[in-house]
């Protein structure tokens, strides 16, 4: 048995942040970390998506307060109305054990507010909480207790995102049998995995180290004054990669400043003000995105957009890369080589951008594609080849986003991963002249992401190429064309400033075709376009230019 670290380092962290004086955010709760500066949720909502129907599972050292009011429908004065959506479950034989750090997450997930808190509204706020209790009056943790309450959160309960805060003290390098365990379950039943980093700092957790799970790390506020803006890596977020060179965590998210109900009574909430980065605030925040985009898979047609490997790349994808590292220091998302970093992994997730891709709908190999965002799902044959050849402008930025699941089978009572060598795809980027501009044949990682900048106008292909013996393997696809600011000429640095004035002046009442600073296309440079330059003046794009 592996002891659980986890409830006994909530609690310390917990006490710390109440008798130590530590700054009290004066307004705060769900609304702020689900706003503009957090992980964008709240427009989602605004869009009628909240997860309804969706169940998650939240796998951890306790329960949740179930009769908690966040955990009701309301009626028209704020009271709680019919049954709990909140349900526990004890997978250690010792009972139920109600305690404030589930309910904490649980209800960042899928709280409804209360009369005193109409904005503390979760993530997914219609979804159901099923909690597997996996820790026992011990603290420690089997095998046992999480296949059976994977197992029963799956097959019995329906739940399809999964979040984990229980972190365990084992070499994170995907080779332990829980984290083995999180990707059979992962790949056999298509579940959608959000597995907190830890609270380790110079490194990640088990499971946090799962290669078919979406790995989140915790961000606090870059400035306690502005109550939106979540920008840093908090110094206690596990960093990667994993101890055997893996590209982990995957995102970050909002963990500081966030008021949530609390097991103390049915009614009782507080603020967590802790600047350290708790990854079990953050890592609910993916869980909660995750189902609302399960909830918006729900409602389409189509059948492969509920696939856990499109909402992975989807969710990725959609990141906010403008992410400072743990010292404060920019980690300087525009360069192609800084894609992912060891404390943000690819960036703050962001709800509402991964729900338009998702909503954008499914491209398939082999035809060209003129759309500005979109995703796939196909299988490939073994040693086979897929080509993606999408239309593209000069200075559009291009990220794309692969991946699949590792396969594990299971054994006996053991869970082993498939032989050597393992699936993988090889990534291609090459421009319209058929010269190639990215190349990623890596064998480590299975999520491989590209962001870069296109020089020019044309059909640019993506080429993914299975490098292995194994065929009829899925993965998914996600894309995205950002253009850049109207007035930002090339090359493109993501502000509109001196240096594009420069270029507007050198042209100035040119006539010709394809002026870079010919923004109303008439064929002619005037005060037309100095008149939109003017307007776009120090405009930036936030998620690339470090200020």
């Amino acid at each position: 048995m592996a002891k659980s670290v986890c409830i006994t380092t909530i609690r310390i962290v917990c006490v710390a942040a109440f008798l130590t004086g530590l700054w009290i955010p004066r307004v705060y709760g769900l609304a702020e970390s689900t706003g503009p500066g957090g992980s964008r949720a709240k427009p989602v909502h605004q869009l009628g998506e909240t997860a309804e129907g969706v169940v998650v599972g939240l796998v951890s050292g306790g329960n949740v307060r179930t009769t908690h009011g966040a955990f009701y429908d309301k009626d028209a004065n704020g009271l709680p109305v019919g049954a709990s959506s909140a349900h526990n479950h004890d997978f250690t034989g010792d009972g139920i054990a109600i305690v404030d750090h589930d309910t904490w997450v649980a209800g960042i997930i899928a709280s409804r507010g209360d009369a005193n808190h109409p904005d503390d509204i979760g993530v997914a706020p219609a979804a159901h909480i099923h909690s597997a209790r996996v820790a026992d009056d011990e603290e420690s943790v089997s095998l046992a207790f999480f296949e059976n309450a994977l197992n029963e959160l799956i097959t019995v309960n329906n739940c399809r995102v999964i979040v984990t805060t229980v972190q365990l003290s084992r070499n994170a390098d995907g080779k332990s049998q829980e984290t083995m365990a999180y990707d059979y379950y992962a790949y056999t039943h298509n579940v959608v995995f959000a597995n907190a980093a830890g609270n380790n700092g110079s490194e990640l957790a088990v499971v946090g180290d799962a290669c078919n799970a979406i790995t989140t790390g915790g961000l606090i506020l870059n400035n306690p004054n502005d109550e939106h803006l979540y920008c840093r890596v908090g110094p206690e977020s596990g960093s990667g990669p994993t101890d055997d060179g893996r590209r982990k965590p995957d995102v970050t998210a909002p963990s500081q400043a966030q008021t949530v109900p609390t097991a103390e009574t049915d009614n009782s909430w507080t603020t967590w003000s802790s600047a350290g980065g708790a990854t079990s605030f953050a890592a609910p925040h993916t869980a909660g995105a995750a189902a609302l985009l399960v909830g918006l898979a729900d409602d389409t047609p189509e059948p492969y957009d509920d696939r856990n490997e499109v909402i992975r790349a989807v969710i990725v994808n959609s990141t906010f890369p403008n992410i400072d590292d743990k010292t404060g220091l920019s980690t300087n998302p525009a360069h192609p080589q800084n894609s992912w970093h060891p404390d943000r992994g690819y960036g703050r997730i962001d709800a509402m951008r991964a729900y338009e891709l998702l909503g954008s709908g499914k491209v398939a190999a082999g035809a060209e594609i003129t759309r500005r965002k979109a995703w796939a799902y196909s299988m490939i044959a073994a040693y086979g080849n897929h080509g993606y050849f999408i239309e593209a402008k000069r200075g559009d930025r291009f990220v794309a986003t692969v991946t699949w699941n590792r396969r594990i089978n299971k054994v006996g009572s053991r869970y082993v991963q498939e032989f050597k060598p393992a699936f993988n795809l090889a990534v291609t980027v090459k421009d319209p002249d058929g010269s190639v501009i990215f190349s990623d044949t890596d064998k480590l990682n299975n999520l491989k992401k590209v962001e870069m900048i296109l020089a020019s106008d044309g059909l640019y292909e993506m080429e993914l190429a299975n490098t292995s013996s194994h065929g009829d393997r899925n993965y998914a696809l996600a894309f995205e064309l950002i253009e850049p600011i109207r007035g930002d000429f090339w090359p493109v640095d993501y502000v509109v400033d001196h240096r594009d004035l420069r270029i507007l002046a050198e042209q100035w009442l040119l006539h010709a075709q394809d002026l870079e600073s010919d923004l109303f296309s008439d064929g002619k440079v005037n005060l037309l376009d100095f008149s939109e330059f003017a307007r776009r003046w120090l405009q930036t794009n936030p998620a690339y230019r470090h200020e």
